[in-house]
């Protein structure tokens, strides 16, 4: 049961707990987003007993139902976009070149680092904007306080005014 199930007309068929470990998910769960895409119309094929079979397809809805969800959405709204994706018969598909290749991989890398340098470069200038900004600030606090104190100097009140 465990194995990969009947190969029919060159379609494997993953069994649920087979499919569960592969989306890192508990079989309760697989079984209560199947039955949620299937309340949506997303069909799964069962085998003699009545059980749930997985096609790579199913895993891919399954899985882009994770992501979602994942990524904040509800459920329902998850479901209700694979089941629409179903209904107009387009498919969850595997990127062409897969993001893993080295040398994908390795420009990605590159142009990251780049990034990262720039992001890096552009937050020691705001920094620097930051403290020059504080600097003027206090300097401007500093005056205010003199031209108070000279102020205040030239305006000696007498000791009995001071409380008017």
């Amino acid at each position: 049961m465990n194995e990969v199930m009947a190969m029919k007309q060159d379609t494997v068929m993953y069994a649920s707990k087979d499919v569960a470990k592969r989306l890192s998910v508990q079989p309760v769960t697989l079984r209560k987003y199947a039955q949620l895409l299937e309340d949506k119309g997303v069909s799964f094929k069962k085998d003699e007993k009545g059980w749930r079979t997985y096609s790579e397809e199913n895993i891919r809805f399954l899985e882009y139902l994770c992501n979602m969800k994942m990524m904040g959405k509800s459920l329902e709204e998850a479901a209700d976009h694979i089941a629409a994706l179903y209904r107009a018969n387009l498919s969850i598909a595997q990127p062409a070149i897969p993001l893993q290749e080295e040398l994908s991989f390795t420009t990605f890398m590159k142009a990251q680092h780049e990034f990262n340098q720039k992001l890096v470069e552009q937050l020691e200038r705001i920094e620097q904007r930051q403290i020059e900004r504080d600097q003027q600030l206090m300097k401007a606090i500093r005056e205010t306080q003199e031209a108070k104190k000279q102020l205040a100097a030239t305006q000696k009140k007498k000791w009995w005014k001071l409380w008017n």
